[in-house]
């Protein structure tokens, strides 16, 4: 039975209250729960921040308090891939407030593929961000709770030369809302992808976080796999989806001997293809491309036209094969197709996106510094500390 409130009884004050020290019946106490990393996705494309912290601390360990993707059958993709759904939640713990935020915003006008016309209004994109990550916005009102310990921006290497303003106007801003930028081009294949992948990476880490003045990119790793490993060699060369187009095959040839050629805008006309190397045929009409063959993949595009050669055959690579040279899972391919997304989909969603290991060890170089934590590990020390015994005078008033 209800009773009236009584003298000794909590002062209502909900602006002094902490509800992280409340003890409920029933429920396990708030320091002794799990607390999530939380990740918010701008530009959010297939998920590939959420998959590389997902992959270095697991699931349970990361919240995704929001994600946001204009492109219909990316959010499809990516709310199959990650299974998205409600999942159990303490209101006493809960917050909106990011502790990573990882924005891609569009590249095309800074791309040497693009027009290089930053008036579109795409590319300007990174601006939003800006806004959004603003603590004293001239409304007065943040958009976020709290400021992130660290954000990554990801863009084309073009924006150091062709837009270097933008570059230095994003670190500045970033300078006056409290943080120290750190920018590099890091390539896919230092990180064990076999993708000549290049990107500028800029970090930004709060100036007030132990380390944040001190922060090294990671080191390239020793690669583990080659070109080889990626290949799906249950692939038919009968496959309709692999075949090349005419055009394509216009630029192959053989050489007396039988090794075989691809026509290239050089003195000596071609370039000799050996087995399991990649061939890129995009714009096959081309009179002046060069570094059609390569050991690794070339740059996945959002229209990619590359080819494996195996066998004394030649094939294109399947939707799966683009998405695994992105650091994805065959299991997201499946994932994928289940929900609908077409192989043409999925190859622009690849192309789209950020190179999956590239931000595991971003994730893991920031993990071994401190600035970010596992939430694992945090809860294993919490639990480990002594429990202090409550007295009259820790009772609320």
């Amino acid at each position: 039975m209800a009773t009236s409130r009584k003298a000794g009884d909590v002062t209502l004050d909900f602006r002094n209250m902490d509800f992280s020290t409340m003890s409920e019946k029933g429920l396990p106490d708030p320091h002794e729960q799990l607390r999530p990393l939380k990740l918010l996705e701008l530009f959010g494309g297939i998920g590939a921040p959420r998959r590389a912290l997902e992959n270095i601390f697991g699931p349970s360990c990361l919240r995704s308090i929001d994600y946001i993707e204009v492109l219909p059958y990316a959010v499809q993709s990516y709310n199959q891939i990650f299974q998205c759904g409600p999942r159990p939640q303490d209101i006493r713990i809960w917050n909106l407030a990011p502790d990573i935020v990882v924005h891609g915003s569009p590249c095309q006008d800074f791309s040497n593929e693009g027009k290089n016309n930053i008036n579109t209004g795409r590319s300007i994109l990174f601006e939003r961000t800006l806004q959004i990550l603003d603590p004293t916005p001239k409304n007065g009102f943040p958009e976020l709770s709290r400021q992130p310990k660290v954000v990554i921006w990801e863009n084309v290497p073009g924006l150091l030369w062709k837009f270097q303003d933008c570059m230095e106007y994003y670190q500045e801003v970033m300078d006056e809302f409290g943080y120290y930028s750190y920018h590099k081009i890091l390539t896919a294949s230092d990180y064990n992808i076999p993708q000549n992948r290049d990107r500028v990476f800029v970090v930004s880490i709060l100036k007030d976080v132990p380390g944040a003045d001190r922060f090294e990119f990671p080191e390239k790793m020793t690669p583990q796999w080659t070109l080889k490993d990626f290949i799906d060699k249950k692939v038919s060369f009968n496959d309709p989806a692999v075949q090349l187009k005419d055009a394509e095959k216009a630029i192959l040839g053989t050489l007396p001997d039988g090794t075989l050629t691809v026509r290239e805008g050089t003195k000596k006309g071609y370039a000799e293809v050996k087995e399991w190397q990649i061939i890129n045929l995009a714009i096959p009409g081309s009179k002046n491309r060069r570094g059609r063959v390569g050991d690794n993949a070339k740059t996945i595009t959002t229209a990619p036209r590359q080819a494996i050669y195996y066998h004394g055959k030649v094939r294109m690579l399947t939707a799966k094969e683009y998405l695994r040279l992105m650091g994805y899972r065959d299991q997201d391919y499946k994932k994928m197709s289940k929900a609908g997304i077409t192989d043409q989909q999925i190859c622009q969603l690849a192309g789209n996106s950020i190179c999956v290991p590239v931000l595991e060890a971003l994730f893991r170089k920031l993990h071994d510094m401190d600035i970010i934590q596992d939430p694992s590990e945090v809860l294993r020390k919490t639990l480990e500390k002594p429990k202090q015994k409550k007295g009259k005078d820790d009772q609320p008033e």
